[in-house]
């Protein structure tokens, strides 16, 4: 039925990945980003403490982008490589780049 009455809608929309265009931070973004630094943190720390040329790897999730993981990495600045499965640097480069 038709009421004839003005209404407006607006859509939210709701990923933590902030890969969406349209707005400048999606909801959850700066909190995942936040946990995400705090595991390299982590992981740095134990390496660190167990061999003096530890290596630690952290794996974070992500729909299709590593908005997620590219900014935890710059936050940490503890980062010597971030490989994002979108980008293609093993097949341009080969194994040997790694």
């Amino acid at each position: 039925k038709k009421y004839k009455k003005k209404m407006c809608i607006a859509g939210v929309p709701k990923t933590i990945d902030n890969d969406l265009g349209v707005i400048d931070s999606s909801f959850g973004f700066n909190s995942a980003v936040e946990q995400a630094t705090k595991a390299i943190f982590s992981a740095v720390t134990e390496a660190t403490c167990n061999k003096p040329n530890g290596v630690g790897i952290v794996k974070l999730m992500g729909r299709h982008a590593g908005y997620i993981a590219c900014h935890a990495t710059l936050a940490s600045r503890q980062v010597d490589m971030c490989l994002i499965n979108e980008d293609p640097f093993l097949e341009n480069n080969g194994p040997q780049a790694v």
